[in-house]
């Protein structure tokens, strides 16, 4: 599976040594190694109680407030807003974005309107599912840098919905296969890419000298459209920690994935004690920070 990674496969086989002279021969466990990261992406998402990656949905929200909307989940960049239970657009410039109360720091879990306009939310019936939030979330705390340019373009039309694009340059090995930041390969196993407003999860990367990518296209709940040649394409970077984390405890899978269930001996007055090995400590230690803590509150 490769559907929202928070590591790709060229960084776990580049921490694990396999991107070699031989990486040839070492390809056998690349599977392997994919399923690792995915289970590793997961285990990040429970634990934290949170999703690094960024996908288009539209929530709902009681009417409690008019003019503020306390949101669930991560708000990465607001589409639209809808009251009177989506009867009503409400305008752009009447909208502020906070976190708790702090204006310039995203992503965003409250939703204001503007103290000065007459705007105000409102519902039509009940009070329930009043509000409609549509946009992108998720968590990142530096989104407007998070999409990279990955150095190329389309070298063919892309047509709706179809298993692969076709890029400008070479795809996958080597220093000319660079992003705009000079991060090289530009596409492997795992990434989240942007043509447009699409995104896709890449499934195969090619090798040297094909330029074809496999795709599975609109991810992540946006909308399969077509992009002529030459439209660029962005690929998205996680939390520098998550992707971090998601990386060693693939590699630490890997590692122990003949021996899985290791233990720790404890000697105690009756005799020992063998406890399961979680997490490894440094990985907890990343996350930690990442953890949402949810209150319980009463009227």
């Amino acid at each position: 599976m490769t559907i929202n990674l928070y590591s790709n496969l060229h960084s776990v086989r580049s921490y694990l040594n396999l991107n070699n002279t031989e990486a040839s021969a070492n390809v056998v466990d690349d599977a392997t190694l994919v399923n690792f990261i995915n289970r590793a992406s997961r285990a990040v998402d429970t634990y934290t109680r949170r999703k690094f990656y960024p996908r288009y949905e539209t929530r709902f929200y009681d009417l409690i407030e008019s003019k503020s909307i306390r949101l669930d989940d991560d708000l990465l960049a607001l589409s639209a807003l809808r009251t009177q239970n989506g009867a009503c657009l409400v305008a752009s410039e009447v909208i502020f974005l906070a976190t708790g109360d702090n204006w310039n720091r995203g992503p965003w879990d409250k939703i204001v309107l503007t103290s000065d306009s007459g705007s105000t939310l409102q519902y039509s019936g009940t009070p329930q599912k009043a509000n409609e939030v549509m946009g992108w979330w998720g968590y990142n705390e530096d989104y407007s840098n998070a999409w990279v340019d990955i150095g190329t373009s389309l070298l063919t039309n892309y047509t709706a919905s179809a298993g692969s694009i076709n890029l400008a340059g070479a795809g996958s090995f080597g220093t000319n296969a660079s992003d705009v930041l000079g991060n090289h390969p530009r596409v492997a196993v795992g990434d989240l890419l942007r043509i447009g407003e699409q995104y896709f999860h890449v499934l195969a990367s090619g090798s040297a000298g094909n330029q074809i990518a496999l795709v599975a296209p609109y991810a992540n709940g946006t909308s399969g459209t077509s992009a002529g040649s030459g439209a660029s394409i962005a690929r998205f970077f996680p939390e520098p920690d998550i992707e971090w984390a998601t990386r060693r405890m693939a590699a630490w899978l890997y590692a122990g994935r003949d021996t899985p269930y290791q233990t720790k001996t404890a000697f105690i007055q009756l005799g020992t004690l063998e406890i399961p090995m979680g997490m490894a400590v440094d990985i907890k230690q990343k996350l930690d920070k990442f953890k949402r803590r949810t209150f319980q509150t009463y009227p």
